[in-house]
């Protein structure tokens, strides 16, 4: 009886499981998506990337980036990174991801 018990989560297990490995692959993100649609159009529009701006902000300000995020206003896009520096302030630096500059 006990044994009968076991089977039935053991079953549910294995049938989410087999569920999981059938869907595939995890779809891509929305970034992703619509680089893969906009092509060349999508990276042009960047003259650098989020990671590019990080790394830049971190060598200039000689501090360790703690958030990033992209900014859109209207067509223009804006990477915000949050420094911490090494005399522990937090700052935040701005950078124009078409020009590379700081604002």
């Amino acid at each position: 009886m006990q044994m009968t018990r076991l089977r039935l989560p053991m079953f549910l297990c294995l049938a989410l499981l087999a569920g999981i490995v059938a869907s595939g692959p995890i779809q891509a993100s929305e970034r992703d998506r619509h680089r893969d649609q906009g092509g060349e159009r999508a990276m042009a529009d960047h003259a650098i990337s989020l990671d590019e701006a990080v790394a830049r902000a971190e060598r200039r300000y000689n501090a360790r980036a703690v958030r990033a995020e992209e900014k859109r206003h209207g067509d223009r896009i804006e990477y915000r990174i949050r420094l911490l520096g090494a005399d522990g302030r937090v700052f935040e630096v701005r950078i124009d991801a078409e020009s590379g500059r700081e604002r």
